[in-house]
């Protein structure tokens, strides 16, 4: 045993060591805690930066290095970065094929100097394309115009800043004194426009040469001024990262980007002074891409009026919780497993301390996202599934305490294993912690109505979980008839629980609505759903209730519970109809296609087999007491 551990121990390191690492240029340090709004929220440029990588690559980091260092090396070293690999095409194969570029399933990682290359040949065609009927186009078009906006974004991210840095200079004298500047010395965007009257005046009185005229020494570094100026000026379609504050309502208020600034305002001393500080900061890293800012952050966010969590924020970014948490539970199935090979009560203790442990860091995860958005956990899809797994672990575990037979271990540990996996499936999606939509945005009812139904969820699973090992058993072990029926009431008693809790959340759902849309129910997609639950739950219990259901059947039932959960969870938003419809689709409709179509295989297939297999006497010595009762079959 120790051997195997060793082992697996040896093959874990391995995968951890395993990849391409790149040493970063820079070290944006601080500079992660610098306040920024996005989608309206006011967040830390880290989370900012981590939603942009991932927009690109799906990863949050890239060979190692974090998101903020990435973003810093494109804003100082650009065209360097065009030639790193950070554009994943595996969704867009078609589009890359289409290109000529050539796809390589292995390594569908491309630069942006590639793509954009390849773009540039095809302008005309892009343009015929965008103006095209989005319902006339075929899936490689709509995948190129997707390559296309994220070429075209990935570029105004590369150029938000150069606003902030000081390469304009004037080497001639006599025309650095006419506008007012010192010759030779570099010069900011924002500090040149200062002199924009007499900029312009210069500019007039060179307009008003005759061609062919003879111009001088000044006259002709006005020329290359101007010439300067223009390419300086291209990059104002960049107006990209909202990154200066108001001055009066931050939280609400629409901050502005550094390019968007840049419109031939004269600022005020509030705008000058936020800008001098982005300056300072970008003069920094120019001089030292390994500069320490964390003075200059720090007094950037001084400016701030109201509260940001952003600290905390950023320790939730570092600490990846709910990875550690899906690791520790993957841990406890592992080590569940070594105990059934080896009979040792002290790895399956062993096992119950990883679920507990990565139930509490999953815990924290999400008290530390309650603490960050000052809002209670459930507002949206992926919070909803971090919430469910970590109740159903939860439930899981106060029934292992209870009965101590690894039944609580396997539910727990194979839950959180799964739904954490789809949670990490969804925060691949940007930033996780999004604003709620309006309809949502009330305390009270998330507290109540949205906490109850995703309780709900979470124990239906559970019962159908516990239904799906039920009939495992009694392939497995059918002469074991103590487990399966210690099993069996197990979750026939949790899905009485569920239905009071899906129920109670369903009518609660509907005083909302009266409330928000003055009607109790409206037949929505997303309350139909709920319904469904409700309604399916009910027929299942009272079914067994009223003897129609026997034990059997009430399991392959039960167990199909988790396509209702499923349907009602996501399948409803893939309808983008509704007053609910505030849930992601995309890639979700194949994937729930085949989780129904293996749960309806998985019921069915081994309840019939348990119902056709031979009785004993009649061929089969395996079976005996397994029919005993006419509750049983």
């Amino acid at each position: 045993m120790k051997t195997f551990l060793l082992s697996f121990i040896i093959c874990l390191g391995a995968l951890a060591a395993h990849g391409e690492s790149y040493e970063s240029p820079v070290k944006a340090g601080d500079l992660a805690a610098l306040v920024v709004q996005d989608q309206g929220r006011l967040k830390p440029l880290d989370t900012y930066a981590r939603s942009q990588l991932l927009l690109y690559r799906s990863k949050p980091t890239i060979n190692g290095q974090s998101a903020i260092d990435w973003l810093l090396e494109l804003w100082l070293f650009p065209e360097q970065a065009y030639e790193r690999k950070v554009f994943r095409m595996l969704d867009e194969k078609d589009a890359i094929i289409g290109l000529g570029i050539g796809f390589n399933r292995k390594d569908p990682y491309y630069s942006f100097r590639t793509l954009s290359e390849a773009i540039n040949e095809r302008m005309e065609s892009l343009r015929q394309l965008s103006e095209k009927d989005p319902e006339a186009r075929t899936r490689a078009e709509t995948q190129t115009l997707v390559v296309y906006r994220k070429v075209m974004q990935y570029l105004a991210l590369s150029r938000a800043w150069t606003a902030l840095e000081a390469d304009i200079t004037i080497s001639n004298s006599a025309l650095a004194d006419a506008i007012g500047l010192e010759a030779g010395k570099a010069y900011t965007y924002r500090e040149f426009m200062e002199s924009r009257e007499a900029l312009a005046a210069e500019l007039q009185a060179l307009q008003g040469r005759q061609a062919g005229d003879n111009i001088n020494e000044k006259e002709s570094a006005m020329v290359d001024l101007v010439q300067v100026l223009q390419v300086k000026m291209a990059d104002q379609s960049a107006d990209i990262l909202q990154v200066l504050k108001p001055e009066g309502d931050q939280d609400e208020g629409l901050w502005a980007s550094v390019w968007g600034i840049m419109d031939g305002r004269v600022f005020s001393d509030w705008e000058a002074s936020r800008i001098e500080e982005l300056e300072a900061i970008y003069a920094a890293f120019k001089n030292d891409p390994f500069a320490d800012v964390s003075g200059l952050v720090e007094a950037a966010n001084a400016s701030l009026t109201t509260g940001v969590r952003y600290n905390a924020e950023l320790f939730y970014n570092k600490s990846n919780l709910f990875l550690i948490s899906t690791l520790l539970y993957t841990f406890s199935f592992l080590l569940l497993l070594l105990s059934y090979m080896f009979n040792s009560k002290w790895v399956s203790v062993g096992s119950l301390a990883c679920l507990v442990v990565g139930l509490l860091i999953h815990m924290g995860g999400i008290m530390m996202r309650v603490y960050i958005m000052a809002r209670p956990p459930v507002g949206t899809l992926y919070e909803s599934i971090i919430f469910v797994s970590a109740f159903l672990v939860l439930v899981a575990v106060v029934i292992e305490f209870i009965r101590r037979d690894t039944l609580g271990l396997i539910l727990g540990s194979v839950a959180g294993i799964i739904l954490n996996y789809i949670g990490s499936r969804y925060a691949l999606d940007g930033d996780t912690n999004q604003m709620l939509v309006a309809v949502l945005n009330t305390k009270f009812w998330l507290l109540t109505h949205v906490q109850t139904i995703s309780i709900g969820y979470s124990i239906a699973l559970l019962a159908g979980l516990a239904a799906h090992a039920y009939l495992f058993v009694r392939v497995t072990k059918p002469d074991d008839r103590e487990q399966q029926l210690s099993i069996f009431k197990v979750s026939y008693g949790v899905a009485l629980v569920a239905v009071f809790f899906t129920t109670f959340g369903t009518i609660l759902g509907g005083i909302w609505g009266d409330q928000s849309w003055g009607r109790f129910w409206g037949w929505d997609p997303k309350e139909n759903g709920a319904l469904l639950i409700v309604l399916w739950l009910l027929a299942v219990v009272h079914g067994r209730l009223a003897g129609r259901l026997k034990e059997l059947s009430f399991s392959v039932a039960l167990a199909l519970t988790p396509i209702t959960v499923a349907v009602a969870w996501f399948g409803v938003n893939l309808l983008q109809v509704g007053l609910h419809s505030y849930g992601f689709d995309d890639g979700t409709a194949k994937k729930l296609l085949w989780f129904c179509i293996f749960e309806v295989a998985y019921a069915f297939g081994l309840g019939l087999f348990i119902h056709f297999r031979k009785k004993p006497g009649k061929g089969s010595a395996g079976n005996k007491n397994l029919n005993t009762s006419p509750q049983t079959s």
